[in-house]
């Protein structure tokens, strides 16, 4: 919740107009909002998935060798 002085009232995060103003007189209010990142957790599960991905191509491709050889 953000308040406008000059509207004298207080706005949802949510109503703010895409740049941060006020959706009344159009004020700035707040900094417009940034895409932001993915959260931690989502990291931690693309290492995860791409440290087992990588294991997997290794064994593969020992496979590979040992049936050629």
């Amino acid at each position: 919740v953000t308040w406008c002085d000059r509207c004298e009232r207080e706005f949802d995060l949510g109503l703010l107009r895409d740049d941060g103003g006020c959706p009344a007189c159009g004020q700035l209010l707040t900094d417009a909002p940034s895409g932001g990142s993915a959260p931690w957790h989502f990291w931690v599960v693309a290492a995860a998935a791409a440290l087992y991905l990588g294991w997997r191509a290794l064994q593969g491709i020992i496979w590979v060798v040992q049936q050629i050889i």
